[in-house]
């Protein structure tokens, strides 16, 4: 089977200047919803911004209409969306930032959405810092997905700023995640990892450990990977993957099949397939690579766009099909937010397929 793509987000669409920074999740029941910024005025980060959604209830084929969820009042910016799915609720929780606020000192709020019928309608936003154990007004959210772990843990990734960065770069900054075990409720910080990281996502591997792969700021030119053997209360040393090389750039993580069988699973990642520093090499080669061992080795590596492409995000559609959005254009990465199918058969068309026997 063929790749098969559709643009969902287009700038200059509805309005909205440029859209960027996507998020998608699949709800329970099956719809796709794939949130993002609507930057109403100009491409720049934390310029006027409103969270927008579209969803889709045929697995991407077709995507009804626009819906706004966070209004962004004045020069305020709704920013970094995360989904995550609440299997055992059966809904889905949507967190994002609130910049440029007006009071003296506060860097940014923390909003929390939930939808329990598959995006079509959504609870009013409601500021979680006061439900935050250890809350920090820097910490970013995301952006991208989060999981729920097999102990029913929720789990958001993110990372700490530091108040001034004084041209420090990609340096400074610290991933970490937020957690809750009260479906969001209540929520604690995990510990920041010990070195310099940002953008992550997560996953849990099969011996239940989590691994946090991050956007680095070390100049290591490839991703920055950390485990937790705590559920993201701490992490271990931060290791750098010379097989996810990067940019930098966000980039998108997903465990698309657990083991079963002969069957050793799969984690996918996808990111622009470029090996350079900061603003050194241009952001294109978007690119899905698959692992067979829970994120050791990434023998697949499948190009999907090889033009301008930006950051990404992940879903799984069903045992054979991933799905992937991501930020792209023919001359800019920025022109829009395409959705992709893209059939295991495809993806391993040079005879790389998931191994017999290979141990978790």
């Amino acid at each position: 089977m063929a790749m098969s793509s559709t643009d969902v987000f287009v700038a200059g669409q509805d309005g909205v200047h440029t859209f960027r920074i996507p998020a998608i999740v699949a709800a329970p029941g099956g719809a796709l919803l794939l949130f993002c910024e609507a930057r109403k005025e100009s491409l720049r980060d934390a310029s006027p911004t409103d969270l927008v959604l579209r969803r889709s209830l045929d697995g991407g084929s077709t995507w009804l209409p626009l819906q706004t969820l966070v209004v962004g009042t004045g020069s305020e910016a709704v920013m970094n969306p995360v989904a995550v799915v609440d299997e055992e609720a059966g809904n889905v929780l949507l967190l994002c930032c609130l910049t440029n606020r007006p009071a003296r000192g506060e860097h940014r709020r923390h909003l929390l959405l939930a939808s329990a019928d598959q995006g079509a309608t959504w609870s009013a936003p409601r500021d979680i810092g006061a439900a935050v154990q250890g809350y920090d007004d820097t910490f970013v959210t995301g952006p991208g997905c989060g999981i729920q772990t097999r102990a029913g843990r929720l789990v958001v990734p993110g990372y700490t700023s530091p108040e001034v960065l004084d041209g420090a770069g990609e340096r400074g900054f610290r991933a970490r995640v937020l957690v809750s075990d009260d479906h969001g409720q209540t929520w604690r910080l995990g510990r920041a990892v010990e070195a310099d990281a940002n953008e992550c996502q997560v996953v849990e591997r099969c011996d239940g450990s989590l691994m946090l792969n991050m956007r680095q700021g070390a100049g290591q030119c490839c991703r920055a990977v950390a485990l937790s053997v705590d559920g993201g209360a701490s992490w271990g040393a931060v290791s750098y993957d010379r097989g996810l090389p990067e940019c930098p750039c966000q980039a998108s993580l997903l465990r698309w099949r657990c083991p079963e069988g002969d069957d050793p699973g799969i984690l996918a990642f996808a990111n622009p397939d470029n090996r350079g520093e900061r603003f050194g090499v241009e952001r294109t080669r978007m690119t899905v690579r698959l692992s067979f061992d829970d994120g050791r080795t990434w023998p697949v590596a499948r190009l999907v766009h090889a033009g301008p492409s930006s950051y990404s995000g992940l879903v799984r559609l069903d045992r054979d099909t991933l799905g992937l959005v991501f930020e792209g254009g023919t001359t800019h990465r920025r022109e829009w937010l395409r959705f992709c199918r893209l059939p295991l058969s495809w993806l391993t068309a040079d005879g790389k397929t998931p191994r017999r026997g290979v141990s978790s």
